[in-house]
């Protein structure tokens, strides 16, 4: 038999080796956060639920870039073991989720890996706060089913995870290589084009980097080989622009697969042989898999056939060893034991709920004249804290109406601003810069009314508001500022909430009144750190300042209006939250610094 027919079964296992990036995002600044967190840990005192916090992040950023690291395993073992001493369950689900993924990615071990990922879902599924983290442990889930090529598994859970909107561009594509790997082309490209899309939109250029690679190839199977070509291109040019290392691997092999297609032999067998060059440090045998059987078909077809039987055999060693009837049945047995488990957990705890329904119901009936004649002393009693009560509760009923007028008039406001800075571009009839500023707008406008009914958002999502409306204002005053947004590294931005768009009106203020006004341009920085249990986000700038800013009075009231808002907002929050929150405005030499200080709240 020809080896290009025992080609096809794997010939896009190696894309979802890149679902994983679901947990994990590498580049080069993140080694250098994760070399802080390092230093950190080391100088830590003590054990307590912020050093778990900082030693999973450091395994998070760390452990992908060094997966030949053998001591992943014991570090992340001691971290379980911390977590299960303190009885801090979102750090024994973490723990238990990055055990899963060593074993998984890093050993190639799905079976040991499956019992840590079902023990974290498990605990999700227990603890409704920590409901957010079950879209990585289904992700892993759904790998497995896929690397043992059960698709009829796979696919159910990866449409499961449509509804998570975290990483939405990588469960399309892994929905696109099944449909892909069943020959369900235009199924597949329509799942690829979604992703793609996704991807642009969150500016996930990984992520699209490794979809135009996927697409490329489905597309050159089904005989399209001018997009399919061009689509690949796309994918290593970014990748080499942007030294995305991490999907070198798994693009070369693709681009292996359409040179081979379209008869490029010569270019066929570089990209197959630097894949399996580079491989060796990825320590994972799907991946060396791949490379190998793909060099090993360009290389029959190539006539070098000693060379093409030595690859092939290593291959199928490695896939023997990966993909088998008896690790299906086995992989199969676990989930069914994991189900009953479950059952039978539900219904010890129904037994009990009776037992002790039963229990209360024989000890209060001797406990009801005693409770007759406690009863009108309690009476009085509540008599009096219930009318407290009331006017307690009378009070915060008034302060969160008045905090949700206050956020109802910050929206307009800030929409207002908008559609006034895209009636400048019509007025000059730059229709092109127009319909490019409404395109952004329309984003931000999204995630301003998603954000609108809402208390309280994540500082991640805040950060996304604020570059989104930099990016902006940077466009309106054609490039006339800079602006960096600084979080410290004790901050999860994932896990502190805050009320949205509280700093937007201060960096109004700073482009108005300090940069717009400045010969020189400037720069914004947005810095946010904790300190004292609190959150302090400082707005500053090196424009005008306050003091020389050449706006008439009564534009200045109006754009000000914002900043008088938010001022409320926080006076507003101190009465029904009974916080301490505060704004200081300062004047510097060269510009002005805001500093708003808030209570740290976690989910």
């Amino acid at each position: 038999m020809s080896i290009l027919l025992s080609q096809t079964k794997l010939l896009m296992k190696i894309r979802l080796i890149l679902a994983l990036l679901c947990f994990y995002h590498l580049g080069y600044s993140q080694l250098k956060e994760a070399d802080s967190i390092q230093k950190r840990i080391e100088n830590y005192e003590g054990i307590d639920t912020t050093l778990i916090n900082l030693r999973h992040s450091y395994s998070a950023k760390k452990s992908m870039l060094t997966p030949s690291d053998t001591t992943w395993l014991s570090f992340n073992k001691k971290t379980l073991s911390m977590a299960e001493e303190l009885n801090y369950t979102k750090g024994i689900l973490l723990a238990n989720n990055n055990i899963g993924v060593i074993y998984h990615y890093f050993r190639s071990d799905p079976l040991t890996a499956l019992d840590y990922y079902q023990t974290a879902y498990n605990i999700s599924e227990q603890n409704p706060s920590l409901e957010r983290y079950q879209f990585s442990m289904l992700t892993n889930i759904g790998l497995i089913h896929y690397e043992q090529e059960d698709y009829g598994k796979a696919m159910p859970t990866f449409r499961k995870l449509l509804k998570y909107p975290q990483r939405k561009s990588n469960t399309l594509s892994n929905i696109g290589n099944i449909y892909g790997l069943q020959q369900q082309t235009d199924s597949a490209v329509y799942y690829f084009k979604a992703s793609i899309n996704e991807a642009k939109r969150t500016d996930d250029m990984m992520q699209l980097a490794n979809v135009y690679s996927n697409l490329g190839l489905v597309q050159s199977q089904a005989g399209r080989l001018d997009k399919g070509l061009t689509n690949t291109v796309s994918g290593l040019k970014m990748i080499d622009s942007l030294g995305l290392e991490v999907i070198r691997v798994p693009a070369y092999v693709n681009a292996a697969e359409v040179y081979m297609l379209s008869n490029d032999l010569n270019k066929a067998e570089y990209y197959a042989t630097e894949s399996l060059n580079a491989v060796k440090s990825l320590n994972n045998l799907y991946t060396e898999t791949k490379s190998l059987q793909t060099l090993a078909t360009i290389q029959e077809k190539k006539g070098d056939y000693e060379n093409a039987l030595k690859n092939f055999k290593a291959a199928n060693i490695l896939n023997d060893s990966l993909v088998s009837a008896d690790r299906k049945v086995e992989i199969s047995r676990k989930e069914i034991q994991y189900e009953a488990d479950k059952k039978e957990a539900l219904a010890f705890a129904e037994a009990e709920r009776q037992r002790t329904i039963k229990n209360i119901s024989l000890v209060s009936g001797s406990g009801i004249v005693l409770a007759s004649l406690l009863a009108f002393v309690f009476y009085r009693r509540k008599q009096k804290s219930d009318t407290v009560k009331k006017e307690a509760e009378f009070n915060v009923t008034v302060a969160e109406v008045e905090l949700k007028a206050l956020r109802a008039q910050m929206n307009p406001h800030f929409i207002f601003n908008s559609l006034n800075s895209i009636g400048d571009y019509i007025l000059n009839n730059d229709t092109q810069a127009a319909s490019d500023y409404l395109s952004k707008f329309a984003r931000l406008m999204r995630m301003t009314l998603e954000n609108s009914d809402k208390q309280l958002i994540t500082l991640e999502e805040d950060i996304q508001l604020l570059n989104t409306y930099l990016a902006i204002e940077q466009k309106r005053f054609d490039k006339a500022f800079e602006f960096e947004i600084k979080v410290s590294d004790d901050l999860n931005i994932d896990e502190v909430l805050l009320p949205p768009m509280l700093l937007q009106p201060f960096v109004e203020n700073s482009i108005v009144h300090g940069l717009s006004k400045s010969e020189k341009g400037g720069k914004i920085v947005i810095n946010f750190h904790s300190e004292q249990h609190k959150l302090i986000g400082i707005v500053e700038d090196n424009g005008v300042g306050r003091t020389m800013s050449k706006m008439k009075i009564e534009h200045r009231k109006k754009s000000s209006m914002g900043v008088s808002i938010t001022q409320n907002r926080i006076e507003v929050l101190n009465k029904t939250k009974g916080t301490y929150g505060s704004v200081k405005i300062i004047d510097k030499k060269v510009g002005t610094k805001v500093i708003v200080s808030l209570p740290l709240v976690l989910s």
